[in-house]
């Protein structure tokens, strides 16, 4: 599998989602259902970092597909912080556009940007 969901904290307060090259999104759907088995298995808040690193890119159909998933569902009542480390200025700025389209749809499940999963765990201890 070309995405690894982990608890990256003894603590279990940042659950760690990592892209390889070669990523599908049925692995992705799965990631989501692993994050999510996680984050109900704990009666604490818990972030997510997820690091896109070496995820090579995203997949052609990438507007398609991740329109569709922020349609589903609704965030955790202990879902936190999302922080993606790695995303370039186009992921970025794709991001943007998301949220002018489905604004609605993320409100309360806003991702935030760091270098690396350094500054991501400093971002998410601050909150």
């Amino acid at each position: 599998m070309n995405i690894d969901v982990e608890w990256d904290n003894r603590e279990q307060t940042i659950i760690r989602i990592l892209f390889r090259r070669g990523w599908q999104w049925a692995e992705l759907e799965e990631a989501i259902r692993q994050a999510d088995t996680y984050i109900t298995s704990v009666p604490h808040t818990v972030h997510l970092l997820i690091d896109i690193q070496e995820a090579g890119g995203v997949p052609a159909d990438v507007i398609t597909r991740a329109g569709n998933l922020f349609e589903q569902g609704e965030a955790r009542t202990n879902e936190g912080q999302k922080v993606i480390v790695g995303a370039g200025m186009l992921i970025q700025a794709a991001y943007r556009a998301f949220l002018k389209v489905y604004g609605t749809q993320m409100a309360g499940r806003p991702f935030q940007f760091a270098d690396s999963p350094e500054a991501a765990r400093q971002m998410l201890r601050q909150m």
